[in-house]
């Protein structure tokens, strides 16, 4: 079943964010425009009226204007509550006192990010210089919550219109930085590691690196038995998205031509999906994220369809833009390294649009909640404070029929360093809180 839109002009913005809230969101199987008056009169079924003229047997929104524009442009946002909520773009003689389709495609769009703003030291958008975090709706997937109010509205005056119904799901990522503490890094690494750990008198070190590289005792880093382990008892769907290039100064896996990386990743593959993890000099070059794509496809003999950014690095469109280009169909680095939530305030899987050329592109969004880094590196919580915060985002994603995903990082399983100790156990919990 499909509903009927009227508005006096279709742009790609609105056909885009009635698209998100209404079919991605809400469940809606079509959405049909049309700028006639009489043939939107005549229509039965289902109809909502986008325009500041009023209709008879309809859902009468008012426009707040973006939709209608063409240009990136500072906006003054004043956020205010209803039935709770936070909403902004607020207007008149609605039937809710704001847009719910211009605002949605504000967060999810990340409009914001385009503008000029602060960047951390590794030239990413802050968490802090983002309207969500100043409001306190971080932790909120708004967007759901409106699109809840307008499938409401739907059903009240349309009760026989039909919602394909959402299911709440769990998928459990890992990052692999790094596939091995000590094995598989070559000569020179190794031997500059070795004589490091010597000038610091790291002799227990020296030994388990020597145990591991010569086969004796299992290398710390390969954790992947255990994980697969707790996820099958748990049946949870997980991706591992391998850095599969070449060494740099953030990129410090083993290369992706060593026979030993190869062999382990193919080995991976048959028990959970593969993904690429483009390095962080991938943002240098389109050449350097096609081969690095490029080379996992050979290794897993396979296509990589799904991908998520070292160091969560991206450029608005660019970086989106070259991996459709390079055959990557599902995204999933939409989140922060510094706080968890909702980084484009949905809690479900979305198309993304390239705002400088106001187009929606092929590229499957999956936004991520919760990473181990942010409590070990940037948030100074206790375990249990950790797993609360986890469960209260699986919760608001539960509570609106969302995909939760959460990401960890094969080494923290090794609990090697002492602020990784009890994070094998977080993880379980997690996942047993988590699953459907």
């Amino acid at each position: 079943m499909s509903i009927l839109v009227f508005t006096p002009q279709i742009t790609s913005r609105i056909k885009y964010a009635f698209h998100v809230l209404l079919h991605e969101t809400c469940g809606i199987y079509d959405v049909k425009f049309t700028v006639d008056e009489n043939q939107f009169k005549a229509a039965e079924g289902a109809k909502i009226n986008y325009s500041h003229q009023y209709f008879d047997e309809c859902i009468n929104f008012i426009p707040h204007g973006l939709l209608l524009e063409k240009d990136i442009s500072e906006h003054e946002i004043f956020v205010k509550r209803h039935l709770n909520t936070p909403i902004f773009f607020s207007v008149s003689k609605s039937i809710l006192p704001f847009d719910p389709f211009a605002a949605s495609f504000y967060l999810v769009s990340r409009y914001e990010e385009y503008l000029p703003h602060i960047s951390d030291q590794h030239n990413r958008f802050m968490a802090t210089e983002s309207l969500a975090y100043k409001n306190d709706f971080l932790e909120i997937p708004v967007v759901n919550i409106w699109a809840g109010w307008v499938k409401e509205l739907i059903l009240k005056q349309f009760p026989n219109t039909v919602f394909k119904a959402r299911k709440y799901n769990f998928v459990s990522t890992v990052d692999v930085d790094n596939l091995f503490a000590y094995k598989g890094k070559g000569l020179f690494r190794t031997s500059g590691a070795l004589v490091k750990d010597l000038a610091g008198f790291q002799f227990k070190r020296i030994k388990e690196r020597t145990s591991s590289i010569l086969g004796y005792k299992r290398d710390p880093y390969d954790t992947f038995e255990a994980q697969m382990a707790m996820n099958d008892e748990h049946n949870i769907d997980s991706i591992y998205f391998m850095l599969f290039a070449e060494f740099a100064q953030y990129d410090r896996n083993i290369s992706m031509y060593s026979p030993r990386m190869q062999v382990a990743v193919r080995g991976m593959n048959d028990y959970t999906t593969i993904g690429i993890h483009p390095s962080y000099r991938s943002n240098e070059s389109d050449k350097i994220v096609e081969t690095e794509i490029r080379q996992l496809e050979e290794t897993l003999r396979s296509r990589v369809t799904k991908s998520r950014q070292h160091f969560l690095k991206m450029t608005f469109p660019d970086t989106f833009k070259k991996l459709v280009e390079f055959g990557v169909t599902d995204e999933y680095s939409m989140g922060y390294a510094s706080e968890s939530g909702f980084r484009a305030s949905i809690a479900t899987p979305y198309t993304f649009y390239d705002l400088e050329m106001e187009v929606p592109i092929p590229l499957k969004m999956h936004p991520f909640m919760v990473m181990d880094v942010t409590f070990i590196d940037y948030k100074v919580v206790d375990k249990q404070q950790t797993l609360d915060k986890i469960e209260s985002l699986v919760d608001q994603v539960k509570a609106v029929n969302g995909q939760f995903i959460s990401v960890f990082h094969n080494r923290i399983f090794s609990e090697t360093e002492p602020e990784w100790k009890g994070w094998k156990k977080i993880y379980r919990q997690m996942l047993a809180y988590a699953k459907p």
